[in-house]
């Protein structure tokens, strides 16, 4: 009995964790470039030690809780400097002394010319360096789909789309931005920038709505087993033990 009091209290507290995970991924449903998070669960206790050892109770729990970084729908904006990734890959940035990543490509410039998120950090170019353009007041800015950009026909810099070998080394830190913790990075192919977008959010609110409900109803499941199990103890407790 006792290890089935275990097993439901192991899915219940994985099942909060999935609700949390969904309300988050609900909670930036409208988050420029946001990319959600999916939860894999796993037995801990599997073949002949589920069914020897645990008599065939099941012990559950979260594995990993990845990002998904599938790409978002695009959102027509005509502001020359919002710039969205078509494709995979990030724009890099500089966060005092630490190099980040992020698909939110809400652009603006300073007053030196320098192209800066939307919180002030500096987007960085082809070579690392930050982007800084000259004479641009009333002029045209086209960023052409590989990253030039061109100012009344002049290319000034060049922006660059960086992915990683494996995306598992990419951590949220917050912000809408990843720091890359192992693994490098290098050139990605195949994707384009297109100037005037913004890249929605991959969250699908019907989807996570349907998981909400489901791991609620799940969770609601393990708390009855933990109660009818509670309800058993207590009445073996008054009946007492026959010698």
């Amino acid at each position: 009995m006792v290890s089935g009091k275990y097993s439901a209290l192991a899915g219940a507290v994985a099942r909060e964790q999935a609700m949390a995970n969904i309300s988050n991924n609900l909670a930036n449903v409208n988050t420029t470039g946001f990319k959600k998070d999916r939860i894999s669960f796993e037995s801990i206790l599997r073949g002949s030690r589920q069914t020897g050892q645990a008599k065939g109770i099941n012990y559950s729990r979260i594995r990993t809780i990845g990002t998904d970084f599938s790409q978002g729908a695009l959102k027509v904006t005509d502001n020359p400097l919002d710039l969205a990734i078509q494709g995979q890959g990030f724009f890099k940035i500089r966060q005092g002394k630490r190099t980040l990543y992020t698909r939110d490509g809400s652009f603006h410039l300073d007053s030196n010319g320098m192209l800066k998120t939307a919180d002030g950090f500096s987007v960085l170019n082809e070579s690392g360096q930050p982007v800084q353009l000259t004479e641009t007041s009333g002029r045209k800015i086209t960023i052409a789909e590989d990253g030039g950009i061109i100012v009344d026909g002049q290319v000034q810099d060049r922006l660059q789309v960086f992915t990683v070998d494996d995306p598992a080394g990419l951590k949220k830190i917050g912000g809408n931005r990843f720091a890359l913790e192992q693994g490098t990075d290098r050139t990605a192919e195949g994707s384009r920038i297109v100037q005037g977008s913004l890249e929605t959010s991959n969250v699908n609110m019907m989807e996570e709505m349907v998981m909400m409900i489901n791991s609620q109803r799940r969770f609601e499941a393990c708390h009855k087993a933990l109660k009818s199990y509670s309800t058993i103890a207590e009445k073996n407790g008054e009946l007492g033990t026959v010698g």
